[in-house]
């Protein structure tokens, strides 16, 4: 098996790729799947993602009866009225603990415009999917950064390069040391279906790297508890895209 390696002298970030053969690629799982009860697995108030070719919209299980899942929808009643053919198929996500569960589900009918609710099939099984949060997708992108100042303030915003992002947080590369611990404010603009990001992150690693411009210091924060259920539902949806990105252009993805 061919290996190469492709520098961002810049930044100190190296992109790994596999069996660079033109004939054929060798991609290495990116993850774990099994199979688990939707009983074990579906609740009543808990976010749920929908798509398919046309449609990508958010909203709650807020009934599951024998054969059907009731779905309230956030979304216009423009977007309400657009509903899918009967019995067209729908894939589906919810969040777990470090995971997302998928699987597909049959349009069946909807309500009126006032309660905007959909009825789908009832799934019996749902498809874990493991280790999203901590597959780190190499992504280097100017990103806007508050880091803290005297006081417990905050310091003005600065220009920063993205290294990498994960369900769980984002290493980016800064001129200066940062010391660990301590909060700061990120956003990162036009994330794939995601749009901006902007959050407060928590810093984990601050490590020293030589380029070849000379120094820099790639700088770990984690996420913590400061997205919520429908904001880290579209964050592993956009890793999801990232990673499927990087998997077809021959790229080995670094896992935590």
């Amino acid at each position: 098996m061919r290996q190469a390696f492709l520098i961002d002298t810049r930044i100190g970030l190296c992109y790994h790729i596999i069996n660079c053969n033109n004939d054929k690629t060798e991609r290495i799982p990116p993850m774990t799947t099994e199979s688990k009860p939707a009983e074990a697995v579906l609740r009543e108030g808990q976010a749920i993602h929908i798509t398919d070719n046309a449609i990508d919209i958010h909203g709650t299980i807020n009934e599951i009866a024998h054969r059907f899942l009731s779905i309230s929808l956030d979304v216009s009643p423009q977007t309400f009225l657009a509903t899918p053919l009967n019995s067209d198929e729908l894939q589906c996500t919810v969040t777990g603990n470090g995971c997302v569960y998928r699987f597909a589900a049959n349009f069946r009918s909807s309500s009126t415009v006032a309660e905007k609710n959909w009825f789908i099939e009832k799934p019996a099984t749902v498809e874990r999917i493991q280790m999203r949060r901590f597959v780190r997708v190499p992504m280097p992108l100017p990103i806007q950064v508050k880091l803290p100042g005297a006081h417990g303030s905050m310091q003005d915003t600065i220009e920063a390069t993205l290294v990498d992002i994960s369900g769980g947080g984002i290493c980016f590369a800064h001129t200066n040391e940062v010391l660990l611990h301590e909060k700061i404010i990120i956003t990162i603009p036009d994330l794939p279906l995601y749009g901006t990001l902007h959050t407060e992150a928590r810093i984990e690693r601050c490590t020293k790297i030589e380029v070849f411009s000379g120094t820099v210091f790639h700088i770990g924060a984690s996420f913590e508890d400061n997205l919520d259920l429908r904001q880290q539902d579209k964050l592993i949806q956009c890793i999801f895209e990232l990673q499927r990105s990087y998997l077809q252009k021959g790229l080995l993805l670094p896992v935590k």
